[in-house]
Parts: structure tokens; sequence; C-alpha cells
């Protein structure tokens, strides 16, 4: 007997997914686990498969199609059944199909921008009448407060400016513009602007999830912040060792270590010896985690992932490094699965590749803190009760105070300062 074949929840957050591609045609035949189509999901594009054996008889929606959860996209059975009551009655219990296209940019009229009492015209110029008859009979000059002044203290007239406001009010660029041409230095008292027109363009299901998840956790969650300065002299040094021993002990496959590297090993240290950090608010409890899963920050087009290290503080940072550099491309590719970028512990975005010295990072719920981490500088350090030359990068982290304290975070940021201000010690931790 055929069966409507419908829309898989892919993702735990997923409400709605497009149809990427279809795998399966009209007339193949299926079998459970079998890939039917790429679907797109609020954060990757995923394989949805069959859960019945028999033959694709009708794809119901085309590629491009974005459905609801549960929304029937196609129908499975036997060779020859006659499908149609099946078909209409998929089509009149579907919401009005809405086909993905690339974000559009769609152009809308540009506004006019107009300061208080110095009004400026950003279309094409007219000539209006300088001055208006009053009630009196007399010519009254259409300015605003400030050009009155100006043109005072100046000896201006003006009955003689042009002026471009509405109803060719006289704003103080215009006597500005005046005092220029009476003093010799060829201002034009009129003139137009070449405004860019605004650009309107469409969400994609990833950059609508980030947008109300963020605002959420902002809204939600009590922050706090903490901020420290790390001396990164050695870990740079360390990284550099690591490399060279890399170059020549290992093979050319093994990955290269990053800065960044060190800190997800060094973070993951720091949250075994406080586990406090590691930890979650929910229904009213505290979760403690015994599992360290952290996250890492991807920036992608059109939004970003954190796909997440499992068990990081039992890795190596060689292992780490491997890690990272597989899930960061799997993320770019939009081929992460649920479970690589789901159910972390904690989150770490780095910024300094940018050369963005500190900032401040919302938290990622359902987790209770998350690390900023700015590029390192050239900064003066005192060591030895002497200031020199010093490389120094800054640390930002975000905890939500329903879970951690102020005491509580700040014992966790001085032994991450530690660690990386000595890395050495993170083989034996």
């Amino acid at each position: 007997m055929a069966k409507l074949i419908e829309m898989t929840q892919l993702s735990p957050t997923m409400t709605e997914g497009t149809i990427v591609k279809w795998i399966k045609k009209e007339g193949d035949s299926v079998s459970p686990g079998e890939v039917l189509a790429e679907v797109e999901t609020d954060k990757a594009v995923m394989e949805m498969e069959a859960y019945e054996s028999g033959v694709l008889l009708k794809i119901i929606e085309p590629e491009g199609s974005k459905l609801k959860v549960g929304q029937a996209l196609g129908i499975i059975g036997k060779p020859g059944e006659d499908v149609g009551a099946l078909v209409s009655s998929a089509k009149s219990k579907a919401p009005a199909v809405e086909t993905k296209q690339e974000p559009a940019v769609v152009t809308a009229p540009a506004p006019v921008s107009i300061k208080p009492q110095e009004p400026v015209v950003v279309a094409k110029q007219t000539t209006p009448e300088p001055v208006t008859p009053d009630s009196r009979g007399s010519l009254r000059v259409l300015a605003s407060p400030l050009a009155k002044s100006i043109a005072l203290e100046h000896g201006i007239d003006l009955h003689k400016i042009i002026g471009t406001g509405p109803e060719g009010r006289i704003s103080k660029k215009d006597v500005l513009d005046a005092i220029g041409n009476k003093n010799g230095t060829g201002i034009k008292s009129s003139f137009a602007v070449d405004v860019k027109p605004d650009e309107v363009i469409t969400l994609n299901g990833m950059r609508k999830t980030i947008a109300k998840r963020l605002k959420d956790s902002k809204l939600n969650l009590p922050h706090f912040y903490l901020n420290a300065d790390v001396n990164a002299r050695k870990l740079e040094l360390f990284r550099a060792e690591l490399n060279d021993f890399r170059d020549k002990n290992l093979p050319d496959s093994a990955p290269k270590i990053s800065v960044n590297d060190i800190i997800i090993r060094a973070v993951a240290s720091a949250l075994r010896l406080h586990p406090k950090v590691n930890a979650s608010w929910v229904d009213d409890t505290i979760i403690q985690y015994g599992r360290i899963d952290v996250g890492i920050a991807v920036s992608l087009d059109g939004g970003l992932l954190t796909p997440v290290i499992r068990n990081t503080d039992k890795k190596s940072i060689f292992d780490i490094s491997g890690e990272v550099k597989e899930l960061a491309k799997k993320a770019r590719d939009r081929k992460l699965k649920p479970e690589e970028f789901t159910n972390g512990t904690f989150t770490i975005s780095n910024l300094g590749m940018y050369g963005i010295s500190r900032f401040t990072a919302i938290i990622n719920e359902p987790e209770s803190a998350i690390l900023a981490v700015g590029a390192i500088e050239d900064k003066p350090v005192v060591e030895n009760g002497q200031v020199v030359a010093g490389r120094v990068a800054s640390l930002t982290l975000s905890c939500d105070h329903r879970v951690i304290d102020g005491a509580v975070g700040a014992e966790f940021l001085k032994t991450l300062k530690s660690l990386l201000e000595h890395p050495t010690l993170l083989s034996g931790i």
C-alpha cells in the first residue's frame, strides 16, 4: 500500500526544511536507510533517509520547496499503484509551498535624512522662492534660527540666498556656502547627494534561528562579564615548539597547531578544576556536567555554528587541532550532523584573527558561560618588577549569574590565565 513520505525532523531545533536535492527519482527503488533527498535545516544540509521499502512513485514537492516538519513531499509504494487520491489529500492538507530562492536584494526607496534646523533636499533641486509675503505685506525670510544668527554675524543678506530646504527654507549650510562665495572660496550654495539605495535582504533559516536564540539568551540569562589580560609570550613560544616537534617527528598529515588549539585544551583543563562553570540552568535546577564538551564558534556565510569537541579534557593538543579543522570544514560545507554541534557544555569564540582586541559574547544556551578571545598584541608588561615589551591577549568570560557567582567565574579565569601563561603545565593536567 502506498505511503506518504513526510518531512523528518533532522535536528532538535528544526521546524521546517528546504529540499536542496532529490537523490532518488520517480521510479527508483527505495530501501529503509537509503538517502531520499538532501534537506537544508536551520543548521546544515542533511540527508533524509527512507523508512519504507518500495518504489518512489511520486515527488509531490520539487527541489527548492520549503516544508514544515510532517508535511508530505513524496509517495512510496508498489509499482503501478494509483496515488492520485494520496496526492490530492497531501495537497489539500499542505500549507502554501514556499519555494526557496537565493536571498533576494530588494531596492527600497532611499529615505531623505533631514537634520533638525538644517534641512537637506536629496532629490533633484528646484529653485523655490526664497521669501514669502506675510500678513502685513512685507517680505518674510524662511530660514532656521541658526542660519539667521550666522547671517547676522557675517553681514549676509538672507533675501539674496536661495534656500535648499522644504519650501525654500534657508539652512545653516546655505548661509555658510554664501559666506564662502563672499570670501572667494567658490563653494556652491546648492548641491545634490548621490545616495545608494537601501537593500532588504531576506534571511535564511540559520540566520532566523540564530537571531531568535541569541535574543532569548540575552533577555533570559542574567549575563555578567569578567576580563583578564594574558601575557602570551610563553604561549606563542610553546606553539612554536609544538610545531617544530611536529615538523621533525610527525607525518605531514599531522595538523599544525594554532594558538586557539592550545586555548581549547587550557579551557578544558580549567573546567575540570572548576566544575561549577561546566554547568547549565535547567527547570530551576543546576546540572553540573560530568563530561567536558567544548564548542568552537565557526563563522559561515549567513550565520555561525558551534561544532563541539567531545571529551575535550581527555584529548591531546594535536588531537584537538585535527578535530577542530575537520569539524570547521564540515561546518562550512554544511555537512555537520546534529550530534556534532549540539549539547556542548562550554563555548569559545575567538575573533583574534580579525584583529579584535577584546569583545563580549552572548552565552550559547543552555550553557552557562562563553569565553571571548581577542588578538595577541604588542603591549608593555611587568616582569620581575621591570616594564618590558610583551605580547598580550584579552579574555572576556560571559557568565550566567544564576549558575556562576562572581568569585566562581573569577577563580576559573584566574586558573585559565595561569595555564596560558605557563602552557607546559597542560601536559600534567
